[in-house]
């Protein structure tokens, strides 16, 4: 079995990938809250109502569900052109996406996070839905790394980049 040749363009394309996996889901956040019809303040980790701004249960929901539902559709896409097109590019997309709710379910062993928080809302427990969606994004991430023929070497050192790129993001927005 011939393996995908990766080289510095995957690496680029996945700084990219990190950054805007981050960017839009942070953004999807904001939009749903400012289509709500709430002042809503966006960070590089973070939207929230402005200040005096209380969103209602329900508003609130749908805020914090609006990040991983683009998240998964980013990785729902991405998957599709690895599975269906071999493209190698699209990969850090879809890596990225799952490395984001990876980490976010980590975090919510301290504090809950999306998937955690809804999870509690609709009563099912913290872990059910981070489980789910970390375990889906999981399952594409895998079959697509098999479908390019990728190695644990290059799933490897994505991990790391990832970490170190997602690491200066929640800590350059706890600087800001």
């Amino acid at each position: 079995m011939q393996r995908n040749r990766v080289d510095a363009r995957f690496y680029f394309m996945l700084v990219i990938a990190a950054v805007v996996t981050f960017a839009v889901h942070e953004v999807a956040h904001w939009i749903a809250g400012v289509a709500l019809g709430h002042d809503m303040v966006i960070r590089l980790n973070g939207v929230a109502g402005a200040p005096g701004v209380v969103l209602p249960a329900r508003d609130a929901f749908i805020v914090t569900a609006a990040g991983p539902v683009v998240t998964v559709l980013q990785a729902l896409v991405a998957f599709a052109l690895v599975r269906n097109r071999g493209a190698l590019l699209a990969y850090p997309f879809l890596f990225a996406a799952w490395f984001m709710r990876f980490a976010a379910a980590f975090v919510s062993l301290f504090h809950p996070n999306d998937e955690a928080r809804m999870s509690l809302q609709l009563g099912w427990g913290q872990w059910l839905l981070p489980i789910v969606t970390v375990l889906l994004l999981l399952l594409l991430t895998w079959s697509g790394a098999r479908r390019l023929r990728l190695g644990w070497t290059t799933n490897t050192a994505s991990y790391v980049l990832c970490s170190l790129l997602f690491a200066a993001i929640v800590f350059g927005d706890a600087a800001l």
